[in-house]
């Protein structure tokens, strides 16, 4: 460490002196300078008394002996002092001075670096603690193992080791997204995560791929479940699906479904305030807020359509408050509500009345068909009809009606159905037998009462409030509004049986029939015919037997032998049998050519996909829609699909279409359960290519025809101005000669007039009537007041100019007497208005030579000249003008 001497001491020994120490901290300077090893362990302190003599020195001459001032001393400890504070064990300053903090940093090295500090601290062992320092490791082996990874420190190596990362590189890219782990570093790489953040935020949400952490916060999603929940609600609004899960809606299909229920539950609310508003107010005309209640009547009306059900509830509920606050109005109100609750209890009975008889027939042909490819669909059906509630809403319970409806249909079940009903058709024997019992069968209600169940009686409104039907006075019968009502009982609605139906009743002049499948009690006066079969009506409430059979014996309704049901059913049959076997050659591919199927909604529309337009298809699309009874619009797609999405939300009511495009249409609307029938109409393939090409032909024709048309009108044209250029020509020259002749005689008359304006109208108002001019103001007053006017008006006229218009003879009580008209025109100036304009008159008079009068004069300006009557009242003969 620096400079020592050897002494000779008293006793035979040699002892090494490093140096000396102050006396009054030499004890703990010794124990300090072992414990940083800069001593020998065995070195002590003497007074140097028994010391003889020096030996030998190797300090400079004149150098001090404290051994804490020797610069070798100094510098190794601060060497020591500096390498500890980059380790971060030393805290005080790097000044050479020893003291506890110094010992307790080296200990604290030696402890952590698990090194032995060896008997003294050497340039050697100095270098390796600064080593150490520098890069942090403990030992050659662990550096080694580091450089071997990429690290250049202990600090990232220990760091990366605990963090399980595989090298230095990856270790300093996790570290860069402040990721301490490999296991978390893998996790946002294979993410695709950009930063520890974000990743951390994903992870918290659920989510382990960024692409959908970060859709869903552009979605303003926060957990991976309610992404999940989002994508597979349908919805795709964030905000929307958010609404609709608070309201308890996983997916849109439900809320929409909800919302539509909702929606039509608010219209029919509406519709029926409404029509208790507007029967309150008819009754009640006086009522006091009349005017806001039709206000917001008005308001809700307009809002019917709407699709906001939120919108027309509050409207609702404006009006329901006016309402309520007009006497009488509640009480009116709770009584329509209780009749509409008994109504609509009525409707769920029957629904349920109808579901509990089909649940009781599949069951049975369930246990007649258990080998049927039709069974699953079946026994799905009969579960559900199993789990119905007769307590759930009207709604429900039609859809479930409606369901089975559409399978039944679908399956053509009906027939198979009716096999497994034999049971009950017994059942209804004795019911039958029961009716009979219950009414006195006479001569009139016999053939309700009487007869094969299966029969359908044909019956006809005889009452005054029959919509159509009249027997006439000579005994014929007639639909007068050329429409008929008819009513079913027992029988399905179907477009064969409204074709069936619709040519049943032409002979009567039907060209259009309303059907309704409910023949109520109150349908017996709206309603011209009745087809009723006969077990449906013995198996009906005794209510509506009763107001049928009291009806039969008023007279009010009467069997109709002008239509026999064996006939529509026979026509019925036909087509069914047609239609059958269309639907079977579609379906196999072995038909080609145009056709159509019925589809079971309330709309008119005829939709078509076929090439060559309603020109080749127009007679075989009136005859389906004649056959579906509709008379809608026509309304030609490019394309099956744009069709088909029509059909699918109930805007088509027919579709026609080519074979191939109807066997994929009616396979899509099976696989939906959507009912549908083919039409028993057909255009053959070759009778379409026939068709388009008359159709060709003729357009050639009517080109042809155009073409000829055009050719024949370009002559007629060529000839016609030929012969007006002609006529021209003459009038010209017959006019110059009129005028050559007659000249004079026009200018003589002219220059009167002419003279009598001038003065009039440039000379002074008191020169007006002399020389041989006309007395202007006498024979013409307007132009008179229109010239006196002139100077108020600052205008002043410069000049009169008058030609001769028209001049010839005219009848004058039976003499001949001179016309003339003329034109005169007054230049003016205003001086105030730095203008020029012009006014045009038109003047006329018969003039009467032998007398020397000037007779029944004419005056009017030129832009509102009607001159040609008084010419017509006159039978002027014109002079001048040739016609």
């Amino acid at each position: 460490m620096g400079p020592t001497l050897v002494a000779h001491s008293r006793s035979g020994a040699f002892a090494v002196v490093a140096g000396t120490l102050f006396e009054d901290k030499a004890k703990s300077n010794l124990t300090t300078l072992k414990e940083l090893h800069i001593i020998p362990q065995d070195s002590f302190l003497s007074r140097g008394d028994g010391l003889d003599g020096m030996v030998w020195l190797s300090y400079q001459r004149g150098a001090s002996f404290d051994f804490v001032t020797q610069p070798n001393y100094l510098k190794a400890v601060q060497r020591l002092q500096a390498a500890m504070s980059r380790l971060g064990l030393y805290p005080g300053p790097v000044d050479g001075l020893i003291g506890p903090t110094t010992v307790r940093s080296f200990k604290s090295y030696i402890a952590r670096f698990d090194l032995p500090p060896g008997d003294l601290l050497t340039d050697y062992s100095l270098t390796e603690i600064e080593r150490n320092a520098g890069d942090g490791f403990r030992s050659d082996q662990e550096r080694s193992a580091a450089q071997a990874l990429g690290y250049t420190d202990a600090q990232s190596y220990n760091d990366g080791k605990s963090g399980g990362f595989s090298s230095a590189n990856t270790f300093a890219q996790a570290k860069s997204m402040g990721l301490s782990t490999q296991l978390e570093f893998d996790a946002v790489v294979s993410g695709g995560f950009r930063t520890r953040d974000e990743y951390q935020r994903a992870r918290s949400g659920g989510f382990t791929a960024a692409e959908d952490y970060r859709t869903a916060v552009d979605l303003g999603i926060q957990t991976k479940s309610e992404l999940i929940a989002f994508r597979a609600s349908g919805f795709s609004d964030p905000v929307a699906f958010r609404d609709a899960r608070q309201k308890g809606f996983a997916d849109k299909a439900s809320f929409d479904k909800s919302e539509a229920r909702r929606l039509k539950a608010a219209r029919d609310s509406a519709t029926r305030l409404l029509g208790d508003a507007q029967t309150f107010v008819r009754l009640n005309p006086q009522t006091v807020n009349l005017v806001e209640i039709a206000d917001k009547a008005a308001a809700l009306n307009a809002q019917i359509q709407t699709d906001s059900a939120d919108a027309l509830e509050n409207s609702s509920l404006r009006l329901t408050t006016l309402l309520m606050a007009v006497p009488g109005y509640a009480e009116f109100s709770a009584l329509r509500d209780k009749e509409r609750s008994q109504e609509v209890e009525k409707k769920k009975a029957e629904i349920v009345a109808e579901l509990q008889a089909n649940r009781e027939a599949l069951k049975r042909w369930i246990a007649g068909h258990l080998t049927s490819a039709k069974l699953p669909e079946v026994v799905q059906e009969v579960k559900v009809l199993d789990a119905i509630s007769e307590t759930g809403d009207i709604d429900t319970l039609a859809e479930t009606r409606d369901g089975v409806r559409s399978l039944i249909a679908r399956q053509a079940l009906a027939a198979e159905l009716e096999t497994s009903k034999a049971a009950a058709g017994q059942a209804g024997s004795d019911s039958q037998e029961n009716a009979s019992a219950a009414y006195a069968v006479t001569d009139l209600n016999k053939v309700l009462l009487r007869g094969a169940l299966d029969d359908v009686v044909v019956l006809y409104n005889a009452g005054p409030q029959a919509p159509s039907l009249l027997r006439t006075i000579s005994g014929q019968f007639s639909l007068t509004k050329n429409e008929a009502w008819t009513c079913l009982l027992g029988l399905e609605k179907a477009p064969a049986l409204e074709k069936a139906l619709l040519l049943a009743i032409e002979p009567l002049g039907g060209k259009a029939i309303h059907i309704s499948s409910q023949c109520g009690v109150s349908d017996l006066e709206h309603a011209d015919l009745f087809f009723v079969q006969r077990k449906k009506f013995l198996e009906a409430t005794s209510t509506l037997q009763a107001a049928y059979l009291e009806a039969i014996e008023a007279k009010t309704l009467r069997v109709f032998d002008a239509v026999r049901y064996v006939d529509i059913k026979a026509r019925m049959d036909t087509d069914q049998g047609l239609s059958v076997k269309i639907a079977q050659e579609v379906s196999s591919g072995t038909r080609e050519g145009y056709g159509g199927i019925v589809l079971m909604n309330s709309s008119t529309k005829i939709c078509s996909v076929a090439d060559g337009g309603l020109d080749i298809h127009g007679a075989a699309i009136d005859k389906i829609a004649a056959y579906a009874a509709v008379s809608g619009d026509k309304v030609p797609y490019s394309s099956i699909d744009k069709a088909y999405e029509d059909v699918r939300h109930e805007h088509c009511r027919v579709l026609y279409a080519s074979a191939a495009n109807l066997k994929a249409t009616s396979e899509a609307l099976t696989r939906e359960g959507v009912p549908f029938t083919f039409a028993p109409v057909w255009l053959d393939k070759s009778d379409a290519a026939t068709a388009a090409e008359k159709l060709d032909a003729a357009k050639e024709q009517e080109v042809k025809a155009a073409e000829a048309k055009r050719v024949a009108a370009d002559e007629e044209k060529r000839i016609a101005a030929r012969r007006e250029e002609d006529e021209k020509k003459s009038k010209s020259m017959r006019q110059a000669g009129l005028r050559q002749n007659n000249g004079p005689a026009a200018t003589a008359l002219l220059n009167i007039f002419s003279d009598g304006l001038k003065r009039t109208v440039l000379g002074t108002a008191d020169k007006a009537n002399t020389g041989s001019g006309i007395n202007v103001e006498g024979l013409f007053p307007e132009f008179a007041k229109w010239n006196a006017g002139l100077s108020r008006d600052d205008w002043k006229a410069t000049d009169v100019i008058s030609e001769v218009q028209d001049y010839g003879t005219v009848n004058w009580h039976g003499r001949n007497l001179d016309g003339i008209f003329v034109r005169t025109t007054v230049k003016m100036a205003s001086a105030e208005r730095g203008q020029y304009k012009d006014e045009c008159f038109l003047f006329g008079a018969v003039v009467d030579n032998e007398f020397q009068m000037v007779r029944d004069p004419y005056e009017s300006k030129c832009d509102a000249d009607t001159s040609g009557n008084w010419s017509v009242g006159h039978e002027l003969k014109s002079l001048w003008v040739a016609n």
